[in-house]
C-alpha cells in the first residue's frame, strides 16, 4: 500500500448542465444547479468538507471556477484526484444529459459506451445525433484509475444510462429484479434522439396521481452477483458510484433538481454512517416513492407500446459488493 506523505484530505467536484442553448430542441434541464447545492451543503454539514475544496461547474451567472465545457470538465477531473495519497476522501458528482453511443472496441458488454453532455456538446437534431461528449472510458481512465488504495472515492451520476457509467467490474444490474421493477419498454425523449436524460416533472403535475404503498423491505436490494470470485485479487482503492438508473433507463428530474441527488442527499442526512446496503435500499426507496407519482403521470398519457420504465438506482463498485455491501460509507 502507498505511504501518505502529508494529513489526509478532503476534495469534491460538482458538475450541472442546465443546457438552455438546447431550450428550443426542449433539452433543457433547468433544475440541474439545485444539485450542487443540495450536495455541498450534504458535505459541509455532515461529512466535514470545506467549502473552499468544493469545486462547482454550472453554465450560469453563479459559476465561479468556469462552464463545464468538456474541456473543464476533463480539467477538473484531474485536478481532483492529482496527488491522491491513502487516506483521502473524494466525491464528484455529475448531473446533466447521460446518453450511449456504439462501443467500438467490444469492452462493453452490452454493445454501448456510456457517456455525458458537457454544455459545449455538438447536438444535430436533423440527424438526431451528437458530438463532443465525455465516455465512460475517460471518467474511469482520468478519476479512477488515479485513486490509490487506501483512498476513498464516491461518485453520484443523476443521468440517464448512468448504471456503469464509472466502469468499475462489480454492480448492481446483475442482481434480480426488486419486486417493483418495471418490466415495460423504455421511452427516450424526444423520439429522434436515442437515450438522453429525461427532461423529467417540471411541466408534470403529480397532484393527482395515486401514491404507491410500499414498504422499506419491498425495496431491499438483493445480494449482488460478482462478476468474479477471485478471492486472490488485488487490493484496490474504495471507489464507488451510485447512479439514478440502469443503463438502459432514463432518470428523472424537475426544477427542484435532480430526483435521485434529492433522494440521495436525504437518506445520508438521516443516516451518515449507513452500510452501503442500507443506503442503496433507502436511496431506492425514497427515490420510487417520489418517482412513482410521476411515472403513472406520464404513462397516463402514453400508449401501452411506450409506457416509461421506472428507474432503478444502480451501485458499482470497484471492490467486490460482497465485501462492500455490508460496510460502512466512508465519504
Amino acid at each position: 500500500m502507498p505511504v501518505a506523505t502529508r494529513p489526509p484530505l478532503r476534495r469534491a467536484l460538482s458538475i450541472a448542465v442546465q443546457y438552455s442553448s438546447l431550450k428550443d430542441y426542449n433539452l433543457d434541464l433547468p433544475g440541474t444547479p439545485n444539485d450542487p447545492k443540495i450536495l455541498s451543503e450534504l458535505l459541509v454539514e455532515v461529512y466535514g468538507y470545506k467549502k473552499e475544496d468544493i469545486i462547482i461547474l454550472l453554465d450560469d451567472e453563479t459559476s465561479g471556477h468556469g462552464l463545464p465545457t468538456r474541456e473543464n470538465i476533463e480539467r477538473a477531473m484531474k485536478e481532483l484526484v492529482a496527488g491522491a495519497q491513502p487516506g483521502d476522501h473524494f466525491v464528484f458528482h455529475f448531473s446533466g444529459h447521460g446518453a450511449q453511443v456504439p462501443n467500438e472496441d467490444g469492452t462493453e458488454k452490452s454493445g454501448f459506451d456510456d457517456v455525458i453532455w458537457p454544455v459545449d456538446v455538438q447536438y444535430y437534431p436533423t440527424e438526431g445525433n451528437f458530438d463532443n461528449y465525455i465516455k465512460d472510458d475517460e471518467i474511469h481512465d482520468v478519476l479512477v484509475n488515479h485513486v490509490p488504495v487506501g483512498a476513498h472515492f464516491m461518485m453520484v451520476f443523476d443521468c440517464c444510462h448512468s448504471g456503469t457509467m464509472a466502469d468499475l467490474p462489480y454492480d448492481t444490474e446483475d442482481c434480480p429484479p426488486t419486486p417493483l421493477t418495471s418490466t415495460s419498454s423504455t421511452m427516450s425523449i424526444p423520439s429522434n434522439v436515442k437515450n438522453i436524460r429525461l427532461r423529467g416533472s417540471q411541466d408534470v403535475s403529480t397532484e393527482d396521481s395515486t401514491e404507491r404503498q410500499t414498504t422499506q423491505a419491498a425495496f431491499t436490494p438483493a445480494v449482488p452477483v460478482s462478476h468474479s470470485l477471485d478471492e486472490n485479487a488485488p487490493a484496490v482503492a474504495d471507489v464507488t458510484a451510485w447512479s439514478a438508473c440502469e443503463d438502459s433507463q432514463e432518470a428523472l428530474g424537475s426544477s427542484k433538481g435532480g430526483l435521485f441527488v434529492n433522494a440521495l442527499a436525504r437518506a445520508l442526512r438521516r443516516n451518515p454512517k449507513a452500510s452501503h446496503h442500507e443506503l442503496l435500499s433507502n436511496v431506492t426507496h425514497i427515490a420510487r416513492h417520489e418517482i412513482a407519482k410521476i411515472t403513472a403521470n406520464i404513462n397516463s398519457r402514453l400508449p401501452n407500446a411506450e409506457q416509461f420504465e421506472t428507474p432503478t438506482p444502480e451501485l458499482e463498485s470497484l471492490q467486490s459488493l460482497r465485501d462492500v455491501m455490508a460496510s460502512p460509507l466512508d465519504i
